[in-house]
C-alpha cells in the first residue's frame, strides 16, 4: 500500500496517497456515507487548517491495512492515539494551565468529534470502530503535541518533586527547573565538542617585550 508518508514511531498511522479513479466507499459491508466523510473533514479542519482532506477510498484502504496487523498490534495502534486525546483532555480541564484559546478551542472541537458514537465509522465496529477517531487525533496532533508535552512534563515535576504553592508560582518553578536542564544541555554539549583540556585560541596577538 502506497503511504503519504512515514513515521520513526513504532506504531504509525499514516494516511494512503489517494488512488485516483477507485471509488471504494465501503469498509468490509460498511457504507461511508457522504455526508458523515464531509463531516468528518469539516471538523479536521476545525481543528488544524491546513489538514489534508479525507477521501472514503483513503479510509478504506486504511481499515484494510489495520485489519492486516497482528490484533494487538492494530488495537494499540488506535490506543495510542486515544490516549494522546486523554492527556489533551486532561490538560484542557485543568484550570491551573492557562492556554491560548485558539489552542483551547481546537482541542475541544477535537474532542467533541470523539464523543459522538455514530460518526463516520459507527464506534461499536470491531478493530476499526475507533479509526476515524485515531485518525482525526493523527491528522491534526501537530496543533497539540508541544504543549501537552510540556504539560505532561510539569505535572511529573509537580508530583516528583511535590512542588506546593499557587497556579503561578509552580509554573514558575517548572519553567525555572527546564531553564537549568536546558543550560545544563548546552553545557554537556559544549564540553563534548571542546573539551575541558583543549584551551581555546587566543584572538589577539601579543608580543613578549
Amino acid at each position: 500500500m502506497n503511504f503519504l508518508y512515514s513515521h520513526s514511531e513504532p506504531l504509525p498511522l499514516a494516511l494512503p496517497a489517494v488512488n485516483a479513479g477507485s471509488r471504494k466507499h465501503d469498509i468490509a459491508g460498511l457504507k461511508l456515507a457522504d455526508a458523515a466523510l464531509l463531516a468528518f473533514n469539516y471538523q479536521l479542519h476545525a481543528v488544524r487548517e491546513d489538514a489534508p482532506s479525507v477521501d472514503a477510498e483513503q479510509i478504506a484502504d486504511l481499515a484494510t491495512w489495520l485489519r492486516a496487523l497482528p490484533p494487538e498490534t492494530a488495537e494499540a495502534t488506535i490506543n495510542l492515539r486515544l490516549a494522546r486525546a486523554e492527556s489533551l483532555r486532561r490538560m484542557l480541564d485543568d484550570p491551573d494551565w492557562s492556554l491560548p484559546s485558539e489552542t483551547r478551542e481546537r482541542g475541544r472541537a477535537l474532542l467533541a468529534y470523539l464523543c459522538v458514537f455514530d460518526d463516520l465509522i459507527p464506534d461499536d465496529q470491531p478493530l476499526i470502530g475507533h479509526l476515524d477517531d485515531a485518525l482525526l487525533i493523527e491528522l491534526s496532533w501537530s496543533e497539540f503535541a508541544g504543549e501537552v508535552q510540556d504539560y505532561l512534563d510539569y505535572c511529573r515535576f509537580c508530583s516528583e518533586f511535590r512542588v506546593r504553592g499557587t497556579a503561578d508560582e509552580r509554573r514558575t518553578e517548572w519553567e525555572r527547573e527546564c531553564l537549568a536542564q536546558a543550560s545544563a544541555m548546552l553545557h554537556r554539549q559544549t564540553v563534548r565538542e571542546r573539551g575541558y583540556a583543549r584551551p581555546l585560541p587566543y584572538s589577539r596577538p601579543f608580543r613578549v617585550c
